[in-house]
């Protein structure tokens, strides 16, 4: 079998296992509502003792097939293979906040954008539709979420554990922009700049002796003048996150370094720079702003800590914003050094060609709204 036809198996088999997941949840649920009035509160117990899992797992299947089975299109889905459980439970939590008709445009909108997108890219568009559907929903939603806020020790096998610090995203990315510029100014040792990221944020917590940050703490965030000044309740776009509430981008800015950035009325996209080998600052923050993560498919990582890779070999004057595009250090070398290619297209999108023949293009992301004509 060629490398192709072993991977349209694996699809294949996926596909079987989301039907299962779909026929489970609709099994549990009707299992549920056959019970007895008196044993309907202690159902998980049964199914825990019959699938040999403890009572509290049994519970979290049972809430799972209890939310898809109440949304038919995300089950149908799920059931064709469309998306996998994760997308399906994604997109019912997302539009649970919204009332009707806007839930059901924003199911039907993530459901036609989620089969060819990752978990990480269905979950930012659909608070962004939340946002223009019902901002005071996504502001209601913030505000729960940021009430659960918290820091939980979760015990791991071989003498470790974590420590979870559930908070804002603002606070997440100020905090982590602190632990990083120290663990970066650190000298070359045998750590991994992720060691030394963990080791710098164990310091700091302990009140240990720690150097001091390179340069301010920073987060990079977007959002239209309109907002900003309170005509429009567009939200801003925080870097490496996704959307955030125009209250809390408001909040942000107040104090904020602010650079304006041309946008081009029909995209969106932020416009273009260009030349020298080395980008410029300039061509970099535009860079950031038009591709605001690496262009590797379905990758997450921000620009602000990706390589900027000349798409084709630098050739004394194709430093420009159309050949630059950010990609992490795995991604960068991955096109270096493997079968897998890439190219820019005319339209902005970039276009990765793997070991197996397979095509696959890069979205773009605007950092505005198209002007409605």
């Amino acid at each position: 079998m060629t490398l192709d036809e072993l991977l349209v198996e694996v699809e294949v088999k996926q596909a079987a296992l989301c039907h299962a997941k779909a026929e489970l949840a609709t099994a549990l649920i009707t299992f549920h509502v056959a019970a007895d009035d008196r044993d309907y509160r202690y159902v998980q117990n049964e199914i825990a003792c019959a699938l040999h899992i403890s009572r509290r797992g049994a519970d979290r299947i049972l809430s799972n097939a209890s939310e898809l089975t109440e949304r038919p299109r995300v089950l149908a889905a799920l059931a064709a293979g469309l998306i996998d459980e994760s997308k399906a439970l994604l997109i019912v939590d997302q539009v649970r906040i919204l009332k009707e008709p806007q839930a059901s445009i924003a199911e039907a909108n993530l459901l036609e954008y989620a089969p060819t997108r990752t978990y990480t890219s269905i979950r930012r568009r659909a608070q962004t539709l939340i946002h223009k559907l019902d901002p005071k929903a996504a502001d209601a939603r913030h505000e729960e979420k940021r009430k659960r806020r918290l820091v939980e020790k979760v015990n791991l096998d071989d003498g470790m554990a974590e420590l979870r610090h559930t908070m804002t995203a603002h606070d997440t990315a100020m905090a982590f922009d602190h632990v990083d510029r120290i663990a970066k100014s650190l000298p070359k040792d045998d750590r991994t700049l992720d060691q030394k990221r963990a080791d710098v944020a164990r310091d700091l917590l302990l009140g240990l002796d720690t150097p001091a940050p390179q340069g301010q703490t920073m987060v990079y965030l977007t959002m239209p003048i309109t907002a900003l000044l309170g005509l429009t309740d567009d939200p801003g776009m925080l870097a490496g996150y996704g959307p955030i509430p125009t209250r809390i981008a408001q909040d942000i800015a107040q104090g904020g370094i602010w650079k304006r950035i041309l946008t081009d009325p029909v995209t969106g996209m932020a416009e273009e720079v260009s030349d020298a080998y080395r980008p410029s600052p300039k061509q970099r923050e535009l860079i950031n702003a038009r591709y605001p993560r690496c262009t590797a498919i379905g990758c997450q990582q921000p620009a602000q800590r990706c390589d900027l890779d000349h798409c084709r070999p630098f050739d004394g004057t194709n430093t420009t914003i159309r050949n630059l595009r950010p990609k992490c250090r795995h991604h960068h070398t991955m096109k270096t050094h493997s079968n897998w290619r890439c190219k820019n297209l005319p339209d902005g999108r970039h276009q990765w060609m793997t070991p197996s023949d397979r095509v696959y293009d890069t979205e773009l992301e605007p950092i505005a709204e198209p002007a409605p004509f």
